[in-house]
């Protein structure tokens, strides 16, 4: 044997003893194989895990009725009713009382001096007057509600009728009776005595800052004036002053007073109205003036009204 031969030899020897001691170095005709049994961990281990979806559940909900039943207050356990079988009844109210109640009586009042007449008409003959402030029961009304009968407030006769025009109300007048008095019987007697007079303007009067006005009353009665009511109206501004006085009392600017106890049968006297706190001068002006034949606005009374001009 050569000595090529022999190093060739060698060498085969030599790879052969590693071979065997390292088992991942391939044996000679064996790389194919080793190739083909290695492939098959590598590509299981690369796969990807997709995980199965789980099924979603649909929950159905079924309603429960609940039938309520009638709640009885608790501190009154006896209204609580047990269930009846058959018919209801129905529960029939108890009437109420039939007591009549009596009405309330109705007071009248007037907004300006009015005449109360013998009869529910201005044909009828004066027995009084009806003054602001004053109040008189309401007994009755006429078929037309224009006249009420009232209590006279004076001692000439016992009832008269006064208009309803400036008519105020303390309860329902329409709840009256009608009532027609019977014709007045012809008589012979003493006929009822009346007031009569004249009215005129007697001056526009101011003194440290009150205004009023003066005006002149001149009697054409046969019975004596002893008292007097004064309204005066300013329709310019729809305010009213007043006045009431056992005498005459008449101002003259800053002047001085004049004072007459009555007024006698074709005497004149001056009267001076409320005062105002504003200069009223040449707004439109009324006055209505009441005289009676007794104090206090009593006995027989008449009223008269004039337009002013200041």
């Amino acid at each position: 044997m050569t000595r090529s031969k022999r190093l060739v030899s060698l060498f085969a020897l030599a790879i052969t003893a590693l071979a065997c001691a390292i088992p991942d170095i391939p044996m000679p005709g064996q790389g194919a194989a080793a190739e083909t049994s290695s492939a098959a961990p590598t590509q299981s281990v690369s796969d990807t895990f997709t995980p199965t979806p789980e099924p979603t559940l649909t929950r159905t909900f079924t309603p429960t009725l609940i039938y309520l039943t009638s709640r009885f207050p608790s501190a009154a356990p006896s209204a609580i009713v047990p269930t009846q079988t058959g018919t209801p009844q129905t529960d029939t109210p108890s009437p109420a009382p039939s007591d009549t109640a009596t009405p309330a009586p109705v007071t009248i009042r007037v907004t300006r001096p009015t005449h109360c007449r013998a009869g529910p008409g201005k044909s009828f003959e004066i027995v009084g007057s009806l003054l602001v402030g004053m109040k008189a029961v309401a007994i009755a009304r006429d078929s037309t509600s224009q006249y009420y009968y009232i209590e006279n407030p004076y001692v000439f006769t016992d009832y008269c009728w006064v208009w309803g025009e400036y008519a105020e109300f303390e309860g329902d007048p329409l709840l009256l009776p009608a009532f027609t008095p019977p014709p007045t019987p012809t008589s012979t007697g003493t006929p009822a005595p009346t007031l009569n007079f004249k009215l005129k303007g007697s001056g526009f009067q101011s003194c440290n800052g009150a205004f009023w006005m003066n005006i002149e009353i001149t009697s054409e009665s046969q019975f004596v004036f002893e008292s007097v009511h004064v309204s005066l109206l300013d329709k310019d501004r729809n305010v009213t002053r007043a006045l009431a006085a056992n005498n005459f009392v008449a101002a003259i600017g800053c002047d001085g007073l004049s004072v007459n106890d009555m007024v006698s049968s074709g005497t004149a006297v001056l009267i001076s109205s409320a005062k105002f706190d504003y200069n009223f001068k040449g707004h439109l002006m009324r006055a209505s003036v009441t005289v009676c034949s007794k104090d206090g606005q009593q006995g027989v009374c008449a009223t008269k009204e004039i337009p002013l001009s200041p």
